[in-house]
């Protein structure tokens, strides 16, 4: 196994990042969700993916009612569908609102997705730089992942029905929320043995959230923070344990051999020296006030060419 580095963040055999279209979460799809649930749910109450995501949503809506949960709505035990609907969707409207993310809840939102996309109502949204850079890597022979919050079907709808046309092709696999959360060390430790590395600093990730990025630096990741227009600022402490960047380009057009250490080593390795290391580009991003943006995505380089990565 080579290891080859990138910059200051190194390109290993392997690059996890996770590759976050926030706005258009936030901007389209959500809204999508609360303006068409009830509807949907009208419309194919009969199918068996809908009576599967009932029932699991009633299972759901009775743990929260139980539980006391602001927002929750108890079902009523008879009456008629459209009785059953409205409560559904009150209970849906308050998960959201809550910003939940249970199981149940990421079911429905996904099939709901994957309608909208079919039928031409959303398409996933990617930055310009992204399609140029996923096409290099892949010439380079590299494995890319994604990991989000959201189920891998809702990923694979984004990227399949996306504004550059399908770009699933680009990729080797998706991680949701079952491998654990996103701020948690270990769900990064399980994705590093689940892509079969022999450690952490063979994988890249790119986030651009903080928390993610400090996760997956305590699993041994090399981590980059990428820096787009309308995403959460970063801390001092951020900005002084990691590099950087405001367009994947910046990764490309970079030596993919030139040695380098890991962004958190190198800063840990500096103070006991009395210094403080920052990446290349954290210098302009700070001064500039610029926010974050990210998702993730995981790239493997296989020395035999065709071996295909493990799936979760």
């Amino acid at each position: 196994m080579t290891h080859s580095s990138h910059a200051e963040v190194g390109w290993g055999q392997w690059s996890l990042w996770r590759v976050r279209m926030l706005r258009m979460v936030q901007n389209e799809l959500f809204p999508y969700v609360r303006r068409e649930v009830g509807q949907y749910l009208q419309r194919t109450w009969d199918s068996e993916e809908t009576k599967e995501d009932v029932a699991a949503l009633s299972r759901q809506v009775e743990e929260d009612v139980a539980a006391g949960l602001a927002g929750s709505q108890a079902l009523p035990s008879t009456g008629e569908r459209e009785a059953v609907i409205a409560a559904l969707v009150t209970n849906v409207e308050g998960m959201m609102d809550a910003d939940r993310k249970v199981g149940p809840l990421k079911a429905l939102q996904g099939h709901m997705w994957r309608s909208a996309y079919q039928e031409g109502a959303v398409e996933g949204h990617v930055y310009d730089d992204v399609v140029p850079a996923l096409e290099e890597w892949r010439a380079l022979g590299k494995r890319i992942y994604i990991y989000s919050s959201g189920s891998v079907e809702a990923q694979k709808l984004l990227f399949k029905h996306s504004c550059r046309g399908d770009l699933l092709h680009f990729f080797s696999g998706h991680f949701d929320t079952s491998v654990g959360a996103k701020v948690n060390a270990q769900s990064y430790r399980d994705i590093v043995s689940q892509l079969e590395c022999a450690s952490g600093e063979e994988v890249l990730f790119i986030t651009d959230l903080e928390k993610e990025a400090f996760a997956a630096a305590e699993a041994g990741m090399r981590v980059v923070v990428s820096v787009r227009e309308g995403t959460a600022p970063l801390t001092q402490a951020c900005l002084d344990s990691f590099r950087t960047i405001t367009s994947f380009a910046e990764l490309s057009q970079e030596d993919p051999d030139s040695p380098t250490s890991s962004p958190k080593k190198a800063r840990v390795e500096a103070e006991d020296e009395g210094k403080e290391v920052k990446g290349s580009g954290e210098a302009d991003a700070h001064k500039n006030g610029s926010k974050m943006e990210g998702k993730g995505v995981a790239a493997k380089k296989d020395e035999e060419g065709d071996k295909e990565a493990v799936q979760k």
